[in-house]
């Protein structure tokens, strides 16, 4: 995989595919290849980038601490070193916030946002994640004995695969091949480190609650699964009544991963809103 410097660490990305920027973000504790459909279909009109964020899969696992403008920084360094503004982002949970995170900083270089279950501080609070939250914040020596657990002893085929499942709607998608890679993914040294250590600085995704969409803000498509049980559907009903989406997808019989569990639903909905985009208006004021 190609890589390029953030803060001196490797972050890794795959790209395929010539045309308009498409950048691909992924959610906690995954990597690039929940956008496999995607990236596939896209590659065919568009060049298609698909990050594993600094913390996951092929890049770097610094013990540090995973803050959204950390996150953001990090897309504000792949859209500078690979020169691809303005970009559309499409983002699901943590890639939605640090997409919409970037675009409250970089308005100018965003072409369009298309955010799938975005994740914020609040969001979070009302899943079933606050109390671990709310456990690692508070005390860290118990988030790193069970990261040390997990680097040193694994986690089991039962264990993964519940990680998983708990991730899609009631119907999940028959595919083993993912599930033998996610368990492969899960026991990755560093990995599930990377994980617990954003859960427990998620007050840093506050931001996200306080955005006020400006004026001039590149168009946003909100698309969020009914039967997601990681971010309710009805944390993200109060982010868009506030956000004012141009288009939001509720879709039924999906969870968190829907560009796995209904991939030509979510391509016909990404073709959709690319036919849409103008380019972006400058912004009276933007937020940092």
């Amino acid at each position: 995989m190609p890589e390029f410097l953030f803060q001196n660490y490797k972050v890794h990305y795959v790209e395929a595919g010539q045309g308009e920027p498409l950048v691909f973000l992924h959610n906690g504790g995954n990597d690039h290849r929940i956008w496999d459909h995607q990236l596939a279909h896209f590659a065919k009109t568009h060049r298609v980038i698909a990050t594993d964020h600094l913390g996951f899969g092929e890049s770097d696992k610094p013990r540090i601490d995973y803050t959204l403008p950390l996150y953001s920084a990090m897309v504000a360094a792949l859209v500078e070193q690979l020169r691809l503004a303005p970009v559309t982002l499409i983002g699901n949970c943590i890639g939605s916030a640090m997409a919409l995170h970037y675009a409250q900083q970089h308005p100018d270089r965003v072409r369009q946002l298309i955010l799938f279950n975005v994740a914020s501080e609040q969001i979070l609070l009302a899943g079933p994640l606050a109390k671990v939250y709310q456990t690692f914040s508070q005390h860290r020596w118990l988030r790193n004995l069970l990261s040390f657990k997990v680097d040193h002893l694994g986690l089991s085929h039962k264990e993964t695969a519940q990680s998983l499942r708990s991730q899609y709607g009631k119907q999940p998608p028959a595919d083993a091949e993912f599930a033998a890679y996610s368990h492969q993914l899960y026991n990755r040294k560093g990995q599930t480190r990377s994980l617990y250590n954003t859960l427990s600085v998620f007050d840093s995704f506050r931001p996200i609650d306080e955005f006020v969409r400006p004026e001039g803000f590149p168009s946003v498509c909100l698309i969020w699964g009914q039967e997601n049980s990681v971010l309710p559907v009805t944390a993200g009903e109060k982010l868009c009544a506030r956000l004012q989406p141009e288009r939001a997808e509720w879709l039924t019989g999906c969870g968190h991963l829907p560009m796995r569990e209904q991939p030509e639903q979510i391509n016909r909905i990404i073709a959709e809103v690319l036919a849409t985009q103008t380019a972006p208006q400058p912004v009276a004021e933007a937020v940092h």
